[in-house]
């Protein structure tokens, strides 16, 4: 059964509103993996890593909605990956995540390289999915 998708208020663009998906309460002693899809998809695209029971004990998950999917909206006609960068990285900042590894499927890869250069102390790496194995 799908999850539902909580959503969070970011100023960014003018008070955005982000959809995100955190299946289990955010622990501050496990690192944190952000996961962040491709275009014409939403967070709910990596329902199989919340379900994981492998993933569930040894990491904090968060899937982000990005601009123009799931339930992440603005009033701007126009917007680019650096803006979603820096929703991004504001939901993490609103939700007390300080450090975290993101994976990026497909605009989500160029996505979480702009998370990575506009806050390189809180994106520990990048993750290429293609080079993840799953139990």
């Amino acid at each position: 059964m799908p999850m539902e998708t909580k959503i969070a208020s970011v100023p960014h663009l003018g008070d955005t509103i982000v959809g995100y998906q955190m299946p289990r309460p955010y622990d501050k002693a496990k690192p944190t993996l952000i996961l962040v899809h491709g275009f014409a998809m939403s967070s709910h695209m990596y329902e199989m890593h919340y379900n994981s029971k492998f993933l569930e004990d040894k990491m904090n998950l968060l899937g982000i909605d990005v601009i123009g999917h799931g339930k992440t909206k603005t009033d701007r006609e126009s917007f680019t990956y650096w803006d979603t960068a820096i929703i991004n990285i504001q939901l993490m900042k609103s939700l007390g995540i300080t450090k975290a590894f993101v994976l990026g499927t497909s605009q989500g890869g160029w996505i979480s390289v702009r998370m990575a250069l506009l806050e390189p102390e809180m994106v520990r790496s990048t993750v290429n999915p293609f080079k993840v194995e799953y139990h």
